[in-house]
């Protein structure tokens, strides 16, 4: 090789910088292999990165009865030329995908866009703090869901608590009427009985006052003799 071929080369190097498509949605199921198979169609691919569904949603959906199979929601794909990642994303932006009738994504569109002056270098820092988000939002979901957890029992023994307490008094209400009826009813047979006592009392009186009476007009008469 000639030294103006190689000056050439290093130059052509130097005009190829690396360019960077965001794609908003991905086919359902689409595998990080196959979009790699359809985008080298169109240049040199570099770096490759699809963002997974959340694990709730796939969750979600394989308990409902779907598949359960991963999905991907957005992804970042690198061309080492930038000159052919803007290509690519002004034409197949809002298009079919293609191939093959039968092919099972061939009617889905792609929703693609050149990202200007984006490193991946800054796409490995939005991955990052996404990440440590999401984990701080996990953790702190976590934390209030043990909470709501933890007050959700101590209401559950506050209430346990109240009703033993409602409890307790209404047994010792019902002891009370029930020690009220009692000595009611004593107070009424004793009423009762005292009642029936009083005649006989006065019947006594009256024959002991009759026996004096009959003694004395007796000792009277026989005192006359």
């Amino acid at each position: 090789m000639s030294d103006t071929e190689e000056v050439e080369k290093n130059e052509e190097r130097k005009e190829r910088k690396p360019g960077i498509v965001y794609l908003s949605r991905f086919p359902p199921f689409m595998k990080p292999a196959k979009v790699r198979h359809i985008f080298s169609q169109y240049g040199e691919i570099g770096r490759l990165f699809l963002q997974p569904e959340d694990p709730t949603v796939r969750k979600k959906r394989k308990k409902s009865g779907g598949s359960g199979r991963k999905t991907f929601t957005e992804g970042w794909v690198e061309f080492k030329d930038k000159k052919v990642a803007k290509r690519v994303a002004s034409s197949l932006n809002n298009t079919t995908i293609g191939g093959k009738k039968k092919s099972y994504y061939h009617d889905d569109i792609w929703n693609i866009k050149y990202l200007p002056r984006f490193l991946w270098g800054q796409l490995s820092e939005q991955i990052a703090f996404e990440k440590a988000s999401r984990e701080q939002r996990m953790r702190t979901e976590i934390s209030q869901a043990k909470k709501d957890a933890n007050y959700y029992i101590e209401r559950v023994e506050k209430g346990k608590g109240f009703e033993a307490m409602e409890e307790r008094k209404r047994k010792r209400n019902e002891k009370e009427i029930q020690e009220k009826h009692i000595r009611s009813f004593k107070q009424h047979k004793s009423l009762e009985e005292t009642k029936k006592t009083e005649p006989e009392s006065k019947k006594t009186k009256s024959n002991e006052t009759s026996k004096l009476n009959t003694s004395l007009l007796s000792k009277i008469f026989t005192s006359k003799r």
